[in-house]
């Protein structure tokens, strides 16, 4: 039953309990879902947290009345208030770095897939700064990728997982500790590429992203240093193959591929150092007629998720269902946090053949 409040602005409606208490204007609160469904507040948040356990959450007429009221009312659960009663945020971080990549997208797709209906919601980092925002925001799980290009990331990711939420680290440097890691070196896969290419052409190519890694050696694994060591082995110098954009957009990477393909060095194979290289540089030489793989052949090293490919399939270095299976991992962390030791998962890369190398 409603009516006028006589202490409220003009418009405003009170709703009132069963025992004809009013409930002042505002959004609703949990005790009001459970006054409008006629059960207890436990019940209520019981029912809306999405946390049974695999455990019915009351009987299937209670579960719909608790919801119906919810909705009805337009209740909208506090995070804040419901992780400081529970020590739960019902939340995933993903500390990316950079979501240009279609890793990065394909990824996060795959944790919402398997979170939502665990009643958990994912947020994603487009930055480096992922130990400050994780040191003050409650998360249940955090997946970190830059483990491995700081000295002091190590140490960060320790002093993380003394907290309530749980951690995956993705890193070829680590031991599991009270947190999981995911360990895939890309290094064997590199020198792959270029022995395969090498056997058929005079010179392999590289293309990568910019930074200093470009002509410095520095902390941690490093793609364009695996081609460059691969090449080494051989006896060869690589170091003027090397191409690299000017900064991260898709944009960029695209342009400076076309001017590539036009200029008097023209590149016939080409080792992508992520997977949105090797897109532009297959988009280019689509814009340009320059036939692939009989004119040019592309290697990507990192997966290249099908739903991101435009054109032919390429040619990649990469780990089998590696983003379902970070997902379960990243997930299953997230329910449990800290109650189950940390484990290594470790991630072997093959090659999948697609249309933009030669078969033979």
């Amino acid at each position: 039953m409603t009516g006028a409040d006589a202490g409220s602005e003009p418009g405003a409606v009170a709703e009132r309990s069963a025992s004809g208490a009013a409930r002042r204007p505002g959004p609703a609160t949990l005790v009001d879902v459970a006054r409008r469904a006629g059960v207890s507040v436990a019940t209520a948040s019981f029912v809306l947290s999405g946390r049974s356990g695999g455990k019915p959450s009351g009987a299937p007429e209670t579960q719909q009345r608790v919801r119906a009221a919810a909705e009805e009312l337009g209740y909208i659960p506090n995070r804040n208030a419901r992780a400081m009663r529970t020590g739960r945020s019902d939340s995933i971080v993903l500390a990316l770095g950079n979501v240009e990549d279609p890793w990065g997208i394909s990824l996060a797709q795959q944790v919402c897939l398997r979170a939502l209906p665990r009643g958990l919601s994912t947020l994603t980092l487009a930055d480096e700064r992922w130990f400050e925002f994780l040191s003050g925001s409650p998360h249940d799980c955090s997946f970190v990728t830059s483990v491995d290009f700081s000295e002091s990331a190590a140490d960060q990711v320790r002093q993380l997982s003394r907290g309530n939420g749980g951690i995956v680290a993705f890193s070829e440097r680590i031991e599991p500790e009270s947190f999981d890691v995911v360990c895939s070196s890309a290094e064997p896969a590199v020198a792959q590429a270029y022995d395969s290419l090498r056997a058929r052409h005079d010179q392999v190519s590289f293309l990568t992203l910019p930074g200093p890694r470009l002509h410095h050696r520095g902390y941690g694994p490093s793609r364009v240093w695996a081609y460059r060591d691969a090449a080494a082995a051989r006896g060869e110098d690589v170091s003027g193959l090397i191409r690299a954009p000017r900064d991260h957009s898709r944009r960029e990477a695209l342009q400076e591929c076309t001017a590539w393909l036009l200029g008097p060095e023209r590149p016939r194979a080409v080792i992508c150092a992520t997977a949105y290289l090797a897109l532009a540089l297959q988009a280019a030489a689509a814009r340009l007629g320059i036939s692939v793989p009989e004119e040019l052949e592309i290697i990507a090293i990192g997966d290249v998720p099908e739903e991101s490919q435009f054109l032919e399939p390429v040619s990649f270095y990469g780990v089998r269902d590696v983003f379902s299976r970070i997902a379960e991992i990243i997930v299953h962390r997230a329910r449990v946090r800290r109650d189950e030791p940390g484990a290594k998962h470790e991630f072997t890369w093959e090659f999948f053949p697609g249309e933009t190398t030669r078969q033979d």
